[in-house]
């Protein structure tokens, strides 16, 4: 704990992360999926010499590079600003240890800006056979991305084999790894179909490639969607038994599974009825409330995967609370406030000087003030105190001793908590905090 804790009430500070997150990764998505569409579209309006076709796509390039690129670029950057300021421990862990992954992604990243702006801006420039060609390196590129992207993020719930003392490709070779790239890859091409859909019910009726448009991205929709199957039975069978454990005992990551297998299904069932049909069931309500159920798939199958990585940051190397397993026992003997400096110099600006020595001689009241602290380093990675996750709803029915209990077994209260990681005087001071905390309002 060598970083000061962002406080957030209601939502908790981690709650940022997929409030930015999850806008970033359906944009990034749809840009994956959208190169291999916008690629192959150009390739087949140039077969056919259809200038009709290719004007449309000119006009749908423009708005991708404007969704994709900027919103895209300015999303990732506030990506990196809420997971530096809620999560630094796993944040600084994950450089670390994939700082050739990194490196890689930026070169790839850089890659990817080049040519999607060529794509769109020497439009009429390139020769067809150029400008095809310019479309591929984009949609490989942003494909590459992707991959780079889901073996870090994969990592941080099946970490596998890996050790500190084991190489990087033993991290980014990880037991989900293969099994997110075919459900990120299956989604990013299903989630394209649909935004290019969107764009296409507002074009004028007179667009006689519409049909054709329709037909040709279902195609692709349509394997992805076969990659999404396969890839999530994978990930399932390949799921660590903590996270299948608090996956089954939530009912709120279950009635996530739920929502996102629905709808899943209707996301089928239209991209087969347009792969048949062509555009007549392309309005733009029809095609606006595919976009919206995309979306909200993508959403629900990241809620999930964060949702069912507790109690850890990182699978098996770091807690939610920011502390690395190999130092619990030091947690132990030394004390949350004793490795937490930033705590440390908190409680240090407002307690009697050598207060923090003998926590368990202290008066009530600085008791509950130095569990007020510990509860901000410890508990608040996944409680407020009224909101999400409420801590003062959820202790209110509670006794002094039901709370001494719980705190003493955290982790066998509830298996998505870490254990408890302080000493016996900071566990005392947190119980006074919370038993304070609880009979507010009686």
């Amino acid at each position: 704990m060598d970083y000061p804790a962002w406080y957030v009430p209601f939502i908790t500070a981690p709650m940022l992360i997929p409030l930015v997150a999850i806008p970033h990764v359906i944009v990034a998505q749809f840009a994956v999926g959208g190169g291999f569409l916008l690629a192959d579209l150009a390739r087949r309006a140039y077969r056919e010499e259809s200038a009709a076709l290719l004007a449309y796509l000119k006009r749908l390039a423009r708005v991708f590079t404007l969704i994709t690129i900027v919103f895209g670029a300015v999303s990732g950057v506030g990506i990196w600003w809420t997971i530096g300021l809620t999560a630094p421990e796993a944040t600084s862990a994950l450089i670390h240890i994939f700082v050739f992954g990194w490196a890689a992604e930026w070169a790839v990243f850089v890659t990817e800006i080049a040519s999607a702006f060529a794509f769109y801006y020497l439009w009429d420039r390139l020769t067809p056979r150029e400008h095809v060609a310019i479309g591929w390196i984009y949609a490989i590129s942003a494909w590459v991305s992707l991959v780079l992207i889901t073996a870090i993020t994969a990592f941080m719930l099946t970490s596998g084999s890996w050790s500190p003392e084991r190489g990087f490709f033993v991290a980014f070779f990880n037991p989900s790894f293969l099994p997110q790239v075919l459900l990120r890859t299956g989604g990013s091409l299903a989630l394209a179909a649909l935004g290019i859909a969107l764009h296409a019910a507002f074009q004028p009726p007179v667009l006689l490639e519409k049909d054709r448009i329709i037909r040709w991205i279902s195609q692709w929709a349509l394997a992805g969607m076969a990659l999404i199957i396969v890839g999530g039975t994978w990930y399932l069978a390949v799921m660590p038994e903590h996270a299948r454990l608090n996956l089954v005992r939530a009912p709120i990551l279950m009635t996530m599974l739920g929502l996102n297998f629905t709808v899943t299904l209707v996301i089928v069932a239209a991209l087969a009825l347009g792969h048949r049909v062509g555009s007549r069931w392309i309005t733009p309500p029809s095609a606006l409330l595919l976009v919206f159920a995309g979306a909200l798939a993508v959403a629900t199958g990241e809620f999930i995967r964060e949702g069912t990585r507790k109690p850890y940051q990182i699978d098996r190397y770091i807690f939610a609370p920011g502390v690395r397993v190999k130092d619990v026992d030091a947690f132990h003997r030394e004390g949350v406030v004793a490795r937490a400096r930033w705590l440390r110099f908190y409680l240090g600006a407002h307690l009697t000087k050598g207060a923090l020595a003998r926590i368990d001689l202290l008066p009530l009241d600085a008791k509950a003030e130095i569990g007020a602290g510990i509860f901000r380093y410890h508990c608040a990675s996944c409680h407020a105190l009224i909101g999400y996750n409420g801590m003062k709803p959820l202790v209110q029915p509670w006794t002094p001793q039901l709370i001494n209990d719980a705190m003493r077994n955290l982790h066998r209260t509830d298996p998505a908590m870490p254990p408890w990681l302080g000493n016996e005087a900071e566990r005392q001071a947190l119980t006074v905090y919370l038993t304070r905390l609880s009979r507010e309002g009686k």
